[in-house]
């Protein structure tokens, strides 16, 4: 009885041996940032999949067992993810942005809560947006500015795919999530304006109604957008 007992009590150990080993204290140091284009933020869809808005990845590079980290950013830019404190690897995930596969990285050190800004170019970039409202016609007008295309030859107008106001019954709009899709009626760089009447039988019916400005360059998913959205009713 006593040696089963012996045995009883070594099995025991190991066991609460191997849960220690196993329980990690949680990651507590604060990494947050925001995806920028000229220290400016990028507007990025947020509605969908996880996938859709999983544009970047954090590696720990020597840590053994660790994989990738998925870094999710909102639709103002905006990203946040606990980590350890270490050395780190910040990376564009390959072909889910709205620009070009540039291999673009941030190597830095955690110790503590930080703040880091993401360079990227994207395809094009929406700029002085001005959302009025007047007599319940909405009024947006906005610049469609050349990204990564002003480095390109050639006229960089003509890989637009669309330029289109986005209205919604929450502040969360993209290509997506919205109810209501006005198109430009051009697809150039410059100034835009697009209207819609918001009393219309299709939007009247809506107490809250928010807009946003998006993008679409010809063969990428993802379209660049006003960071953010606006009430507009």
């Amino acid at each position: 009885m006593k040696r089963l007992t012996g045995i009883f009590l070594m099995l025991c150990a190991l066991v609460l041996a191997g849960c220690n080993k196993d329980n990690y204290e949680a990651p507590k140091s604060c990494l947050t940032g925001r995806i920028v284009y000229e220290d400016e933020a990028v507007g990025l869809r947020q509605t969908g999949t996880g996938q859709d808005y999983n544009v970047l990845e954090l590696y720990q590079p020597g840590f053994e067992g660790t994989g990738n980290i998925p870094v999710y950013v909102d639709q103002e830019g905006n990203f946040t993810v606990l980590v350890y404190d270490g050395t780190y690897k910040l990376v564009a995930k390959k072909g889910y942005g709205p620009w070009p596969d540039t291999g673009t990285e941030l190597n830095f050190d955690v110790h503590g809560d930080m703040q880091i800004d993401f360079p990227v170019t994207p395809y094009y970039v929406v700029r002085n947006a001005n959302f009025a409202v007047d007599g319940g016609q909405l009024e947006v007008t906005f610049d469609v500015v050349r990204g990564a295309f002003s480095l390109i030859e050639g006229d960089p107008a003509k890989l637009i795919e669309s330029i289109s106001l986005y209205l919604g019954k929450t502040r969360f709009i993209d290509d997506v999530t919205f109810c209501q899709k006005i198109d430009a009626e051009g697809l150039s760089v410059g100034t835009h304006t697009i209207s819609v009447n918001l009393e219309s039988a299709d939007l009247k019916k809506y107490d809250m109604l928010y807009a946003r400005i998006g993008v679409g360059t010809k063969g990428i998913t993802q379209k660049v957008y006003t960071p953010g959205s606006e009430r507009v009713k």
